[in-house]
């Protein structure tokens, strides 16, 4: 049962939570598009933060779901195994950043530089706070009965 008062509408429950504030939806559609379709950082990378974030959230569906297309990713991603330096690095980054943010070094910034730009760095900001924010959103108000955590 999710934990806000939804509307007796069309759409999932993420929607009917967003409907409450219209303004804010219309801008998270735009910021998700804008991101998702944006060919600053290649749809590969942003997937595997899409389900790395699901993983360490608990959205259960979304480790399930694939919008590039590539299964293969989901296991990947989620087991950890067969990862690239590059991918190892992103997730250890997304783990100090989205918690300890202070934490992270100039040789943290470095390492990742040597696979991404700058602007690209700044793109993989916004995708993981994008990312991590729905999945909090969804899995804290329960707004996916499907959608529920590890263990539950």
């Amino acid at each position: 049962m999710a934990r806000v008062l939804l509307a007796n509408e069309e759409g999932t429950n993420f929607e009917k939570a967003l409907n409450l504030i219209p303004h804010v939806k219309r801008l998270y559609d735009e910021l998700y598009d804008t991101l998702w379709n944006s060919d600053i950082i290649e749809k590969e990378t942003k997937e595997k933060i899409r389900l790395y974030l699901a993983g360490v959230n608990g959205c259960e569906t979304c480790m399930s779901m694939s919008y590039v297309g590539d299964e293969t990713l989901n296991q990947k991603v989620l087991r950890e195994k067969e990862l690239e330096e590059k991918d190892r690095l992103l997730f250890r980054f997304i783990d100090v950043y989205r918690v300890r943010p202070r934490e992270l070094t100039d040789a943290d910034m470095n390492q990742l530089k040597k696979f991404y730009s700058d602007t690209q760095l700044l793109e993989l900001l916004a995708v993981i706070n994008l990312f991590d924010q729905f999945h909090k959103m969804i899995v804290s108000l329960d707004l996916y009965d499907f959608c529920s955590l590890q263990g539950k």
